[in-house]
């Protein structure tokens, strides 16, 4: 078998104990020779020759390796770094072994006892010398001992050698990874990359950092992140980190720099960066919107507020406990956005929960009585409040006619939305309004004695009007709204629904949009349930009534009972009137009232004729049945009539005589009947019993 790397020779000498032969001296033996006479650039061209020659088998592919190692530890070992680096790479070098020259490169990646394969040739050219440094330190000796003084590792022009020398071993290892990458096994790759990852980052070339961790990389994490970091390489290390799918570590490493633990200025905004990024998982990772949410919220909370609502959430137990630990933590971090969190777990989730309401309640309660420490709203809503009742201060004559009653003016709620300027404090209260009108499960007499105390019970009259009806208190709700806050539209809402200060309609003229919804919700938390006694029909307006004849206010009064007839009885009216009233304040009640108790009785009567009627054609359909199955009606008495006759069987004769009966009967209810519309003279009386 012929082995192309061996030479072949002609010529053998035998001897008694031994076989010489005359051979050609091998390639590496020349080069070796060479190397040993520091004729480098003679070796360098007989490994070129050889490369050249001809095609290479794979002995001879190793030969040729093993030489540009050879050569690449001599000009190593001379500290002629920058003309290794070509060799190391021709040469394929294990990096590993190049890597455990550079302390800084190696301590975060080898461990103790790790080996490598090389050729046992080469193992005895690599410098003795532990590292780089002792390397360039011993050849500073050899090339400039005794001859600078103090010393040759003090002397300033060996140091400026040795710094020299030092950044181009840099130079080379960097070429020489670079040329390794994405070549060898696994952990060969890891070597080069993360090696190459921390040269980058310690010499701040960050444009090539970022652009070799992005690509495919082997680079071991636990060994560039620190180095990353204190070179504050922060963005290169987010990158690798999104490379590798770790999100969760990217969100910890921008909140350092949020936070200021972490500088880099190539991320500029981190905290968009989370939001983005937090953004991008709606729907898909609810784990990390909960974790980042309320931190996000903290620091932003306009944006932070959108991305928790934007959740998904269902009515379940476990988001419901979800939500009320959100809402602890933004209680403890940030109170705005807690109140606002608050308001969209009731007002748009529709959280039936007792405890939320009165959160909300006083939430809302804390923030308008803040707005009211500012002097100028202060003023304002005082002066909207004395404005409002300066309108119908005035007791208008008690002889108006009927047709000339005025309108009733708009109610104070109306009147404030639509005159006060828009401003958080005007959106405060009326917050404070439909919380305390929609919402429930909150203690009524606490927040009226809590708006008491701080002395705006009467710039906050339509408030503590609602509170009174939420406790019951309907007579003095009716008083504060129809005699201090004069608003009487308020008082003939709160008696017409059984308590409603603030109908659903306010709420929407408002502005109010979520909030409208929630008052027209159909089973809404918290809902009054309308007319549900007799007090929302008939007992509050009678005590309104009360309300107002008790202070004399006639004008509103009849008005009261021209638009509230239905709901009043003449006869508990009447005595409730003072003496010195003129008959025609009444007119237009008692004429209603007349006139709708006479068509109800009309009305009576007709369904009564309806009915007979309806019973007679029964009655007789039945005759007909009965005659038809063959029934005979017999009496039990057989004594003679009255007119001495025997009384006659005959069911002709007996059907005959009731149907007479019925028509007179009929006859007598239809003389009864009166026109539905009469037209009554000033002369005639009329019965409404």
């Amino acid at each position: 078998m012929r082995h192309g790397s061996f030479p072949r020779s002609s010529i053998l000498v035998y001897g008694q104990d031994t076989v010489h032969s005359l051979v050609q001296s091998t390639v590496i033996a020349q080069v070796e020779a060479l190397l040993e006479n520091n004729h480098i650039k003679d070796a360098v061209d007989l490994a070129n020759n050889f490369a050249s020659a001809q095609a290479l088998d794979s002995d001879e592919v190793e030969t040729l390796e093993y030489i540009h190692q050879a050569i690449a530890f001599t000009l190593f070992s001379q500290t002629r770094f920058v003309d290794a680096a070509p060799h190391f790479l021709a040469g394929g070098l294990d990096p590993r072994i190049l890597v455990s020259y550079f302390p800084e490169l190696s301590r975060p990646l080898f461990t103790d006892g790790e080996e490598a394969d090389m050729y046992d040739g080469i193992a005895k050219r690599m410098p003795t010398e532990a590292n780089v440094d002792d390397l360039i330190a011993a050849n500073l000796v050899r090339n400039y001992s005794p001859h600078l003084p103090p010393s040759t590792r003090e002397a300033p022009a060996t140091q400026e050698i040795r710094k020299i020398l030092r950044e181009e071993a840099i130079v080379m290892i960097k070429s020489v990874l670079q040329g390794f990458k994405g070549q060898g096994k696994h952990k060969q790759q890891e070597v080069t990359d993360t090696a190459l990852a921390i040269l980058f980052a310690r010499s701040g070339d960050t444009t090539s950092l970022i652009s070799h961790l992005e690509s495919t990389n082997s680079a071991s994490l636990s060994a560039v992140e620190p180095v990353l970091l204190e070179a504050g390489e922060v963005g290169a290390l987010c990158a690798l980190l999104k490379a590798r799918g770790d999100e969760g570590r990217v969100m910890e490493i921008w909140k350092g720099l949020v936070e200021g633990q972490y500088s880099d200025s190539s991320v500029s905004d981190p905290l968009s960066n989370m939001f983005a990024l937090l953004e991008s998982k709606q729907g898909k990772d609810r784990a990390m919107l909960r974790k980042w949410g309320v931190w996000l919220t903290a620091r932003d909370s306009e944006r932070g507020l959108m991305l928790l609502m934007s959740t998904k959430r269902s009515a379940k137990e476990k988001d419901r406990e979800e939500d009320l630990a959100i809402l602890s933590e933004l209680q403890q971090l940030h109170s705005s956005a807690a109140r606002k969190f608050l308001e969209w777990l009731v007002i748009v989730r529709r959280r039936d929960d007792a405890e939320l309401h009165a959160q909300l309640v006083q939430a809302c309660v804390d923030e308008l009585l803040e707005c009211l420490q500012d002097e100028s709203t202060l003023k304002l809503w005082r002066a909207k409040f004395a404005s409002y009742t300066s309108q119908t201060s005035q007791k208008h004559a008690l002889s108006l006619p009927s047709t000339q009653l005025q309108r009733p003016q708009s109610s104070f709620l109306t009147y404030f939305a639509s005159t006060a300027p828009d401003s958080p404090s005007k959106r405060a209260r009326l917050k404070a309004l439909f919380a305390l009108q929609a919402l429930s499960g909150y203690n009524a007499e606490m927040i009226k004695s809590q708006i008491v105390a701080s002395g705006f019970d009467k710039v906050l009259g339509l408030e503590v009007a609602l509170l009174d009806g939420k406790m019951g208190m309907h007579r003095m709700a009716l008083r504060a709204l129809a005699l201090t806050l004069r608003d009487p539209v308020s008082a003939e809402t709160y008696a017409r629904t059984g308590g409603i200060v603030v109908p659903s309609k306010a709420v929407e003229a408002c502005g109010m949009g979520e909030w409208g919804a929630l008052f027209a919700a159909k089973g809404g938390p918290g809902i009054l349930e309308r007319e549900k006694s007799s007090e929302g029909k008939g007992e509050l307006v009678r005590m309104l009534l009360e309300v107002y004849m008790e202070d004399g206010e006639p004008q509103q009064t009849a008005r009261l009972l021209s638009s509230q007839a239905a709901s009043l009885d003449a006869v508990d009216v009447i005595p409730l009137v003072p003496p010195d009233w003129p008959l025609s304040s009444l007119s237009p009640f008692l004429t209603h009232s007349f006139r709708r108790t006479l068509h109800a009785k009309h009305e009576g009567q007709i369904i009564k004729a309806i009915c007979a009627a309806q019973n007679s054609k029964v009655v007789e359909g039945s005759y007909l049945v009965f005659r038809e199955q063959g029934a005979i009606i017999e009496e039990t008495d057989d004594e003679e009539d009255g007119d001495g006759q025997p009384e006659s069987f005959n069911e002709k004769d007996g059907l005959a005589e009731k149907i007479a009966l019925h028509l007179q009967d009929q006859q007598r209810s239809e003389a009864g009947v009166a026109d539905i519309h009469p037209r009554v003279s000033n002369r005639e009386e009329v019965d409404v019993r």
